[in-house]
């Protein structure tokens, strides 16, 4: 029968490479654990959207109804006229078309952000196969390693208490491991999310240039297009804007520690004022809606940059931490390793070798 310390010699090459396949991927479990909870939030929020999408496609339904019923009535605009009441048909015509295109475009924003939250879970879902390849070849791993053991370490072993302790400290290094990676991969999404809603702010403030630009432009005579691609500019920006809170709260819902950023009130025209009584002062009073509209992009966009440079700080202390316990992981693993080397080295040198006691090995039959 095959000593202990022999098959201790012969099993070092296989022992070297499992350890060193762990070692790689050691990441993978909290990893994987971490995105499928981010894919969860992901399909969570795809589900609100759709929902939303529906309610507005009936409302846009029910609103066109309505704008139709004005825009195309003869006879209603006929009894408004008799009725010397042409300014509040037009008011009401008017009316019922805003609340048409705004229903329209806030579809429209709905279906552009689940079409941007699709675009994220498709990402995520590519990430979680990958890790999900990591985590099969490290569970295949310490299957393996613990076989491997067990071949050795058959049944208790109260005459290596030394290695029983080694290997309860690495047990406990490799859960606090664990711990400590789970929230480094947290305060990584969440610097991710937050770094992404800053691009979208700083997109809708680009926008929000242009309808200022458009609106110098107007005051001076711009006409109808300058009105035109003004409010263009300002739906684009508002759409940022929902993706940036979107975003944001995806974060907090990762980490409570991300907070409110403040709310962004954009400036919107009125076919009314815009067409029928169109004049350089509409235009000068709707610039400077334009310009405090930029200035509450100012306040929560400091406000992002605040948010984004805390979770930077979270992030880099959680990877800190990681590292510190992956180097106790990984002086715990060398420790067991090297109690076991110290086993099998005190029975190799012990008198008489080939008669092993009965607590190393099965009692002869």
């Amino acid at each position: 029968m095959a000593t202990i310390t022999s098959r201790i010699q012969e099993a070092g090459p296989r022992n070297r490479e499992l350890l060193a396949i762990l070692s790689e991927t050691d990441h993978a479990p909290p990893a994987l654990e971490h995105q499928r909870h981010y894919i969860s939030d992901l399909n969570n929020e795809i589900c609100t959207t759709q929902k939303r999408i529906a309610t507005l496609d009936k409302q846009r339904v029910k609103e066109f109804k309505e704008h139709k019923s004005y825009r195309d009535s003869v006879m209603k605009r006929f009894l408004y006229r008799v009725g010397g009441k042409t300014d509040r048909f037009e008011a009401r015509a008017e009316k019922e078309e805003q609340e048409y295109f705004a229903v329209l475009q806030e579809e429209r924003q709905a279906k552009e952000q689940e079409e941007n939250l699709r675009s994220l879970r498709s990402k995520a879902l590519e990430a979680q196969s990958d890790l999900e390849a990591e985590v099969n070849r490290h569970a295949e791993a310490r299957q393996q390693l613990d076989s491997l053991y067990d071949s050795i370490f058959q049944g208790p072993t109260p005459s290596f208490p030394d290695e029983d302790s080694s290997e309860r400290n690495a047990e406990d290094a490799l859960q606090a491991y664990h711990n400590s990676r789970v929230a480094m991969e947290t305060e990584l999404q969440v610097t991710r999310l937050l770094t992404e809603a800053k691009a979208r702010l700083y997109t809708a403030l680009n926008y929000i240039e242009d309808a200022l630009s458009h609106s110098r432009m107007d005051m001076f005579g711009g006409g109808t297009f300058s009105d035109m691609m003004e409010r263009n500019c300002l739906d684009n920006a508002e759409n940022q804007v929902r993706q940036m809170f979107s975003l944001v709260r995806q974060a907090q819902r990762m980490s409570p520690k991300v907070r409110d950023l403040p709310d962004v009130n954009i400036a919107h025209g009125s076919l009314m004022s815009d067409v029928f009584f169109d004049n350089i002062l509409t235009d000068v009073a709707f610039h400077d809606k334009i310009k405090d509209s930029r200035a509450g992009f100012y306040r929560t966009r400091d406000a992002l940059l605040d948010q984004l440079a805390r979770a930077q700080a979270r992030y880099g202390e959680a990877e800190q931490a990681t590292n510190t316990h992956a180097a106790t992981l990984n002086t715990a693993r060398e420790e067991l390793q090297r109690a076991r080397e110290r086993i099998f080295e005190r029975i190799a040198n012990s008198d008489g070798d080939a008669q092993v006691t009965s607590t190393d090995e099965p009692p002869p039959y």
